[in-house]
C-alpha cells in the first residue's frame, strides 16, 4: 500500500504545482476573454441632478497613438441608456452631447483585452444650464 501512495508522491513537486496552478489561472482567463469580448459597451446619460437625459448623442472614440478617432455614435432612450456593439478597440473615450445644451467630458476607459464587454460603472453626467 505504502508503494502505491508513493506512486503519485510526484505530483506534490512544488514545481508541478506551480506549473499546474499557472495553467489553470491561464485556462481561466481565456474562458473569461471568450465569454466577455462581444464588444459591448452599455451606460447611462444623466444631468447634474441623476436624472436620465433621453436623446443625447453618446460617441465612441478609439484612442490611437496620438488622436481620439471617432468610430460610431448613439442616442440614448428614455432611460438615458445607450448600447455600442461591436467594438474591437482596447482604448477608447466616450463622450455625451445633448444638443446644444451641453456635454460631458471625454471619459477614457482602458480595457484588459480587445473588444472587451463593459458597462459602466458610474454614468456620464452632462451638465445643462438652468432653465431661463
Amino acid at each position: 500500500m505504502r508503494l502505491r501512495d508513493m506512486k503519485w508522491s510526484f505530483l506534490l513537486n512544488r514545481y508541478i504545482v506551480t506549473f499546474a496552478s499557472i495553467a489553470i489561472a491561464a485556462a481561466a482567463w481565456n474562458l473569461f476573454v471568450v465569454f466577455n469580448d462581444d464588444g459591448i459597451v452599455a451606460g447611462r446619460v444623466v444631468d447634474s441632478d441623476n436624472r436620465p437625459i433621453e436623446g443625447a448623442t453618446v460617441t465612441i472614440y478609439q484612442k490611437t497613438l496620438y488622436v481620439a478617432q471617432p468610430r460610431g455614435n448613439t442616442t440614448t432612450d428614455a432611460k438615458g441608456e445607450f448600447l455600442f456593439t461591436g467594438h474591437k478597440y482596447y482604448r477608447i473615450w466616450l463622450e455625451a452631447n445633448r444638443g446644444g445644451f451641453g456635454k460631458s467630458p471625454k471619459k477614457e476607459y482602458r480595457l484588459y483585452f480587445k473588444g472587451q464587454n463593459m458597462t459602466l460603472a458610474e454614468p456620464l453626467c452632462i451638465k445643462l444650464p438652468p432653465p431661463p
